[in-house]
Formats: structure tokens, C-alpha cells, sequence
């Protein structure tokens, strides 16, 4: 069998890409021929990963899925005739509440691919909040849709790495290493993330505890039209812009506060996790799903700054309460793995029978 993994732009910065690069290792372990097709970024995949490139277009990933001994998986949802689709974001969910008109065109190219995708296509889903947004909007039966949670790269966020960077990133941000420091990462955008909401609960958590620091890394400058000026200017906010290291900037954290109006998956919250930090967000999150149990009656309903910035408090104000929290979600972190996420989805990709059969 030969597989193609498609998107149009593979980018190892990306979440896409890194689980692009995972599917390919689980296939490439089983034995199976995998290229990866796209337009952009071929090259640099092929120089950092090994894995063979080829610049496809759209319609000519489409030709793939009907040649002979191929199985096309796409990873972008513009393939309709791929056999595997991979949904990593579902913008006709997300704009239900974002309500943003610039989506309006995305979500119409949504209902087209959904309108022309083969009946057989299996669909995997990152998340079961993601699964059942896709058996309510476009009316997909159960036994099409499949959950894997994304894997995260275990040797570069795991406890050793944040008692090991922890320091030298207090010292580059210039913070004590005795005040506590809460923080929100992103590589996404910044309103679907919630960082104005962020900067309320900053606000309101200052309030209560005026030693806290708080630190946010995304984005190439700091978008002030989202708030939070005055405290970047008193040294109480602090901005990294988006980079290749972000578990160098999260081992800074006491807690990671993710108030995401939406986010499909989010595996900032799993590496965070991951590192021992104790994780406050609320069931919009399809990482939630991931949390143990020691989060039960901690996780909000939706991402309210009032009970975000209360659960933040309870946890920071009870050392206990955040150490059991940080253990217990680094040990349920170890379960979503890149090997996991590798070896799960290529067993899900093998079962479809390839074109011709």
C-alpha cells in the first residue's frame, strides 16, 4: 500500500504538522510507503523530517485517491475524495460563537466539502467535542467519525524539562524565581484563544494577589487593541512572540490559564500538562477531555473570566490542591504520546482499503 498525506502548506511550527509527522512515523514503522503532498513547505519537511514531498495541488491529491493501490489522507479538509480526512479545526463550530463575518466564506467551503466528500470517507476527529459538532452540523453518521486525541512531542514536555528550564527562563523574563507566574500560549489566533479574556482574569486576579506575574507568548508584537497595555507597561505582563521553544516559556508557569471562546483540540493545555503545571480552562476546550479526575469540579462550563479567575485563585492559593494536579495530569499526559498518536492513527489509516479495491 502507498499512502499520501496531503495539505497544502506543511509547516513543522504548526500543531498540523507535528501530527502530520506522527501519522507518517507510524506508517513508515508498519512498513508502508508514505509521501507527503502539498504546495508549500515541501522542502523543509523533507530536510528536518526524511519523509518524501511532492508539490500536489488539490485536484491532483484528488487523482491520487483514485489511482490504483494509493490511500490519500487529508489533513486540511479540501480533498473530497480522500478516503482518511483528519479534522484539526471546524470553523462552522467555531463561528456559532465566535460570530465573526470573516469566516462566513470558510464556513460555506466547509459545507461544500462536506456536500462532495465520498460516502465511505472515514473522518477523525481530534476531540469528541469536535466529533459530535460534526455529527450535528452536517448530519454524519457515528460509525464514520473516529476520536484521537493529538500526541505531543513526550521528550521535549515532560517534569525533568521544566525543572531544568525553569530558571533560565525566570531570568530572561527578568521574574523572581519566588512569584508565582500564570501564563496563556498560543500559536492561533488571539480572539478565538481568549487573550482579552486572559487579561480580564489578570485584572481581577491582581485584585487578590498582587505578587502574581503574568506572561503570554503568540504573535509577533503585542495586539493592544486586546487590552493589557498598562500592564506590560508596570512589568506585570509579560510578551514573548510566537517561537520554536515553547517549553522553554511554559516551565516559567505555576498555572496555565486557557480561556478559549472554542479550540477544536489545543495541545498547548497537553503540554502543559505534560511539564507538571496545573491547567485552568473550561469544557469549550477538547483538550479538557484529557484532564484526569483530579479535575473534576475544577473545569468551567465556558470561558467566563469571573470563574476562570476564581479557579485559578482556589488553585493557586492551595499548594496541595496544585501539586496533586500538576502529578496527576503529567501521568495522564504519558498516555498521549507522539508514539501513541503515531501508532493509533496509522492503525486507523491501514484499516480503509486503498483506491482499486
Amino acid at each position: 500500500m502507498n499512502v499520501l498525506l496531503y495539505r497544502p502548506n506543511v509547516d513543522l511550527r504548526s500543531g498540523t504538522g507535528q501530527l502530520m509527522q506522527m501519522q507518517a512515523a507510524g506508517l513508515r514503522a508498519g512498513g508502508v510507503r508514505v509521501r507527503v503532498g502539498c504546495t508549500r513547505g515541501g522542502i523543509g519537511f523533507f530536510l528536518r523530517t526524511g519523509i518524501g514531498t511532492r508539490y500536489l495541488s488539490v485536484a491532483g491529491a484528488g487523482r491520487y485517491a483514485r489511482k490504483p493501490g494509493w490511500l490519500v489522507v487529508d489533513n486540511s479538509m479540501l480533498v473530497p475524495d480522500a478516503q482518511v480526512v483528519f479534522v484539526h479545526n471546524l470553523v462552522t463550530e467555531a463561528n456559532e460563537l465566535l460570530q465573526d463575518e470573516e469566516l462566513l466564506p470558510h464556513v460555506a467551503d466547509e459545507a461544500r466539502f462536506f456536500a462532495a466528500l465520498r460516502e465511505d470517507a472515514l473522518l477523525v476527529a481530534n476531540s469528541r467535542l469536535v466529533a459530535a459538532a460534526l455529527g450535528r452540523r452536517f448530519a454524519l453518521p457515528a460509525e464514520r467519525i473516529v476520536v484521537h486525541h493529538p500526541g505531543i512531542r513526550s521528550a521535549r514536555f515532560a517534569p525533568e524539562r521544566r525543572q531544568q528550564l525553569r530558571g533560565q527562563a525566570r531570568r530572561r523574563l527578568g521574574i523572581p524565581d519566588d512569584a508565582p507566574v500564570a501564563g496563556f500560549i498560543t500559536s492561533g489566533d488571539l480572539y478565538k484563544r481568549g487573550l482579552d479574556l486572559f487579561v480580564d482574569c489578570a485584572r481581577r486576579l491582581l485584585e487578590e494577589r498582587p505578587a502574581l506575574h503574568f506572561l503570554v507568548v503568540g504573535s509577533k508584537r503585542w495586539p493592544a487593541h486586546l487590552g493589557g497595555s498598562d500592564l506590560l507597561a508596570a512589568g506585570r505582563l509579560h510578551h514573548v512572540p510566537k517561537n520554536l521553544h515553547p517549553e522553554l516559556w511554559m516551565s516559567a508557569l505555576d498555572l496555565f490559564l486557557y480561556p478559549a471562546r472554542f479550540e477544536e483540540f489545543g495541545m498547548v493545555v497537553l503540554e502543559a500538562m505534560a511539564l507538571g503545571i496545573p491547567v485552568v480552562t473550561s469544557r469549550r476546550v477538547g483538550a479538557a477531555e484529557c484532564l484526569p479526575p483530579a479535575y473534576d469540579g475544577l473545569l468551567c462550563p465556558g470561558p467566563d473570566p469571573v470563574a476562570l479567575a476564581e479557579t485559578a485563585s482556589r488553585v493557586l492559593a492551595d499548594p496541595m490542591l496544585a501539586a496533586r494536579l500538576a502529578a496527576d495530569g503529567s501521568s495522564a499526559a504519558r498516555d498521549c504520546s507522539d508514539e501513541r498518536y503515531a501508532r493509533e492513527t496509522a492503525e486507523t489509516i491501514l484499516a480503509c482499503p486503498p483506491a482499486g479495491r
